[in-house]
């Protein structure tokens, strides 16, 4: 059945591009259909019986709070046993997770009911956390930004058009039936991790080796290699930046502009071109990163990246908004995908998913900070926030520069070993 659903004509034969495609193709269905639906969650809460808006205001961001806090407290366990066990196993359980959850929430009953189900998304999901573990596994070293790269960008691209064909998907079939669509592009993912992927050979019991076997590294020591600690930092505030932008571009492009209706619109372009600016950037950088020096890249995006900020706290119109806040995306977009590879040149090998889910785990805390950190700068001053974009962006670019080692700036060298020496397998 799966050799008629998948026939292996149809894909790479080399085992790290299978892994590559299947990870790729499983991102940007499964990114694709979540925001298929998490745009219109308000909405549906509503649909299940909230009446005020006050409480529906709570419930909304309780419900949609609650998943990326789990999923960041959790990860980096759930990445311990991959390292364990294999990362297949662990893909194979989130996509089977995912799928049943999103089909028992299009037929919840009630707030609690959905309150519930992503409590469980929080704890069983998190696909993101090792997505980029998923990708680098077998992938030769000269291939892992590109591979990242391009990972990230097709989930950015994704989570962009999602919401736009979540909208005609609503209208037409209705919200519940939605949630019915995203659980089959779960079940896609599933099969083709079933079909495709393969892990590297674990390593054998020390009662069956000749040598002993690595031990796994303890989340403290993971923040003790090289570096790792800083670009923990980068992702953190890199993304909470990047959050920060949902609830002030509304409001900006409100105060902008008279009519709401023509407001909401021009604020969704704005929106929707800069993650359309910061996939191209991350598949832009995932290409160049192997070709200069990671550190210098990533230094001149964060400088550019806070004078755009400080030049946007100035903006008067909604023209310059949009053209300020595209080429902010198209700078700073591809410093997530610097960091996840520079990253990857100092996580040994039997601690790949844990040390990933643990930087994961920093990125989606800044994704939860962004959006209240925003608000509540916009609550003083709507000008405020780009200010304080400005002054992170400026403060990363001085950390960044002191404490990134130059040797660690070099990156990965033509024979495939990185310049701390870690080294690893690839497929035939």
């Amino acid at each position: 059945m799966r050799r008629f659903l998948f026939p292996s004509q149809l894909f790479p034969t080399v085992q790290w591009q299978r892994n590559q495609f299947a990870v790729t193709v499983s991102a940007s269905l499964i990114f694709a259909g979540f925001t298929l639906v998490m745009p219109f969650l308000p909405l549906y809460i509503q649909m299940l019986g909230v009446p005020t808006p006050a409480q529906l205001a709570i419930w909304a961001g309780v419900v949609l709070g609650i998943s990326p806090l789990l999923a960041s407290v959790i990860g980096p366990m759930w990445g311990r046993m991959a390292d364990r066990y294999g990362l297949k196993i662990m893909a194979i359980r989130i996509s089977l997770a995912l799928f049943l959850i999103w089909f028992f929430t299009g037929f919840a009953q009630n707030v609690y009911h959905l309150f519930f189900l992503r409590i469980l998304l929080g704890i069983f999901g998190g696909f993101n956390t090792f997505a980029i573990s998923l990708v680098t596994q077998l992938c030769p070293p000269e291939k892992v930004g590109r591979s990242i790269g391009t990972l990230q960008a097709t989930q950015i691209f994704s989570a962009a058009v999602g919401p736009f064909f979540g909208g005609i998907l609503a209208g037409w079939i209705g919200i519940r039936r939605t949630f019915l669509v995203t659980s089959l592009m779960c079940l896609i993912s599933l099969l083709l991790f079933l079909r495709l992927y393969k892990d590297q050979p674990l390593p054998l019991k020390p009662s069956a080796s000749p040598t002993p076997t690595k031990r796994h590294h303890s989340f403290r020591n993971l923040m003790l290699l090289p570096n790792f600690t800083m670009l923990a930092i980068l992702l953190f505030v890199v993304t909470t930046v990047d959050r920060g932008f949902a609830p002030v571009i509304p409001l900006f492009v409100m105060k902008l502009t008279s009519n709401a209706e023509e407001a909401a619109r021009k604020a969704g372009v704005i929106i929707s071109l800069a993650a359309f600016g910061e996939s191209f950037s991350a598949w832009y950088s995932g290409r160049r990163i192997s070709k200069v020096s990671p550190k210098q890249f990533l230094l001149w995006r964060l400088t550019f990246g806070g004078l755009v900020c400080l030049v946007l706290s100035f903006a008067g119109t909604v023209s310059q908004l949009l053209w300020l806040r595209v080429l902010l995306a198209l700078l700073a977009g591809g410093t997530l995908t610097i960091a996840y590879t520079l990253a990857s040149q100092v996580i040994p090998e039997n601690d790949r998913a844990a040390a990933f889910g643990l930087l994961s785990s920093f990125a989606m805390l800044g994704g939860a900070a962004g959006p209240m950190l925003g608000g509540m700068l916009t609550s003083v001053n709507i000008r405020m926030a780009f200010l304080a974009n400005t002054v992170l962006y400026f403060l990363l670019s001085v950390l960044v520069y002191k404490y990134v080692a130059t040797a660690f700036s070099k990156g990965v060298n033509d024979t495939g070993s990185s310049p701390q020496g870690t080294h690893r397998r690839t497929a035939p």
